[in-house]
């Protein structure tokens, strides 16, 4: 619409101009104002008065845009001033709430250490699964048993140990807690640390033996059973065989107090 009262206007100006130049515009006589001027002075006059009109509406349309635009920009400081106090509240509550998790994170560091130090100490006579094993008989005459939870590792028992132990022999498609059912009496015989404990279908025993020393434990098979499995369950009070698990856990605690004794 600017753009449109802009050529009008160019326009409006251009006639004008053209119709006053080269010619009268009014008569040189006595006769009324009205009756002296002549068609190019009309025509001159009546651009003139439409330029000015044009010029008006243009002075006012650019007026009252000018009016909104400042209104505009007041709603869009109005908005920005809201948005920066809104801003400056939420970075206030982060740089408390960080404030109170440092503080907790200090008070944790104090107490961690104790609590961990007491699961410890509390914990360190329960006796708890420490090992397994399920050898195979394939009529070996002894098998150096295996750990189950260190791979590739033989099994070591401590003294006080407590083994849990069941025999499960195969007799065609049937599996069933037994050492065989062949004549006589065919037994196997768990040798650790150089005692001998002879084992039944199934039973629980206690491992003789100096406490925090390893002992490899042996399967003796005399009666070269095959086609059995003997299921070994290890529960130990010991904390030697974990010493490699604790010693990290220990670690922490004493890195955790010099924190919290420097904080």
């Amino acid at each position: 619409m600017t753009l449109v009262i802009n050529v009008g206007l160019l326009l409006l100006g251009t006639i004008a101009a053209l119709a006053a130049f080269g010619g009268e515009t009014w008569r040189k006589t006595d006769e009324p104002l009205l009756k002296r001027i002549t068609s190019r002075g009309w025509l001159a006059l009546l651009c003139m008065l439409a330029t000015l009109g044009l010029g008006v509406a243009k002075e006012v349309r650019t007026n009252k845009a000018a009016a909104e635009a400042a209104i505009r920009e007041q709603e869009l400081q109005t908005k920005s001033d809201q948005m920066n106090k809104e801003l400056g509240e939420t970075y206030t509550r982060l740089k408390r709430t960080a404030a109170e998790l440092g503080e907790t994170r200090t008070k944790l560091a104090a107490v961690e250490p104790n609590l961990l130090q007491a699961m410890i100490v509390a914990t360190a006579g329960i006796r708890r699964e420490s090992d397994f094993t399920t050898p195979h008989l394939r009529g070996e005459a002894s098998i150096t048993l295996m750990s189950g939870r260190r791979t590739d590792e033989p099994l070591v028992l401590f003294g006080g140990d407590m083994i849990d132990y069941t025999v499960f022999c195969n007799e065609g498609s049937h599996r069933f807690p037994a050492l065989g059912r062949t004549s006589g009496a065919p037994r196997l015989i768990l040798s650790v640390g150089g005692t001998d404990y002879p084992l039944n279908e199934h039973g629980r025993q206690m491992v003789i033996g100096p406490i925090g020393t390893a002992m490899r434990a042996v399967l003796q098979n005399p009666q070269r059973l095959s086609d059995c499995t003997l299921k070994m369950l290890i529960e130990s009070a010991d904390r030697t065989r974990e010493a490699a698990q604790i010693e990290p856990l220990l670690k922490m605690i004493r890195e955790a107090r010099q924190d919290s004794d420097t904080h």
